[in-house]
């Protein structure tokens, strides 16, 4: 049994039609609950009256209502996707090292696979992350393209994936879309809402906003609402939670092919640090005077021996050197680091 942690993050949605408080590392949830429509869910976000609210939430308040053991100017979420094996072996060491715990999102049908390029986590090394702390959370049986599947297609890969981890014994309450899709697809976000109590994916800014209602209008004013669906093409709350993926090409690149097909921009290490420092940083100017209203979430996938990016193709590498350098400058800095579980729904 995990110890409940004396912090986390209130995700409350007035827009939804019920009350709902999910306590971390609950009993696993029944798989067929009562389903949220895409009709409901485009009922229940009428602008004028529908608003998502994240607040923060721990069990032990100072008397000025702050939360202990959190500096709200210094928070952040590290996650890992996709099962890669270097994850326990490269990033593993250096997490342990500056003492923080991680989400690592799986793709069940990958485990215990190895290709030729890639060896995958064991359900071994798995049950590790788990037992040390670390969340474990559902990313797809296959890691498909969601949009592009049948609604039993999609049944599969987003209920069968909350499946095979509590046959492993792991209740996972938080789903992370592959490549980012399918968080503004009423059919998708249907299905995740069955299985799910929320959902990450990964959009132009870095922060998850808090205290939405209260502060889009200063601070994403290209987003007209914290509701779900206002103009049916932008979703936000708790099945749209976002992140900034750790990319060292951006653009027109093609990662089967191993090229650029188009306009593409290359960083090198030192580059890729300056972007780190400056994503995880951009919550300071809306984080002031003890209050929090933003927090940045970093996606890793593979954590490569090579020296510098330059010499790697694939986008979403990240070098052992660099990793390293970038949770020193974490420790160093005073971040809080927190765990997805640490997100927790309240519906009012």
């Amino acid at each position: 049994m995990r110890k409940t942690r004396r912090h986390g993050l209130i995700l409350s949605i007035i827009c939804l039609p019920f009350s709902l408080m999910i306590a971390l590392h609950a009993s696993p949830a029944v798989l067929g609950k009562v389903l949220i429509s895409p009709n409901e869910i485009e009922k229940y976000s009428n602008l004028s009256t529908s608003v998502a609210h994240i607040k923060v939430h721990t069990i032990n308040a100072n008397e000025n209502g702050s939360p202990l053991g959190v500096d709200s100017n210094r928070v952040i979420v590290i996650n890992f996707d996709d099962s890669y094996k270097n994850q326990f072996t490269n990033a593993k060491p250096i997490l342990d090292r500056y003492g923080f715990k991680a989400t690592f999102f799986e793709v069940c049908d990958w485990i215990n696979s190895k290709s030729e390029d890639d060896e995958m986590m064991t359900w071994k090394d798995i049950a590790e992350l788990y037992k040390q702390g670390h969340d474990i959370e559902a990313h797809t049986m296959t890691h498909p393209h969601l949009d592009k599947l049948s609604s039993s297609e999609l049944e599969y890969e987003i209920g069968q994936s909350k499946r095979c981890l509590l046959d492993h014994g792991i209740n996972s309450t938080i789903f992370a879309y592959p490549y980012g899709e399918g968080w503004d697809n009423p059919e998708v976000v249907n299905i995740v809402s069955k299985y799910f109590d929320l959902a990450r994916t990964n959009r132009d800014t870095p922060l998850t906003f808090l205290n939405c209602g209260d502060t889009m209008g200063g601070y994403a004013p290209d987003q007209p609402s914290c509701s779900t669906y206002p103009d049916n093409d932008i979703l936000v709350g708790r099945y749209a939670i976002n992140s900034w993926s750790h990319r060292h090409i951006e653009g027109d690149y093609s990662t089967a092919d191993q090229r650029c097909e188009g306009a593409c921009t290359y960083y090198n290490n030192s580059q890729m640090f300056e972007k780190f420092v400056e994503v995880v940083n951009s919550q300071d100017k809306y984080n002031t005077n003890g209050s929090m209203v933003a927090i940045p979430i970093v996606v890793y996938h593979t954590i490569v021996s090579d020296h510098d990016l330059t010499n790697s193709k694939r986008p979403v590498d990240i070098t052992v050197n660099l990793f390293e350098e970038e949770m020193r400058y974490l420790h160093d800095n005073g971040f809080k680091v927190l765990l997805m579980s640490d997100l927790i729904n309240d519906s009012i």
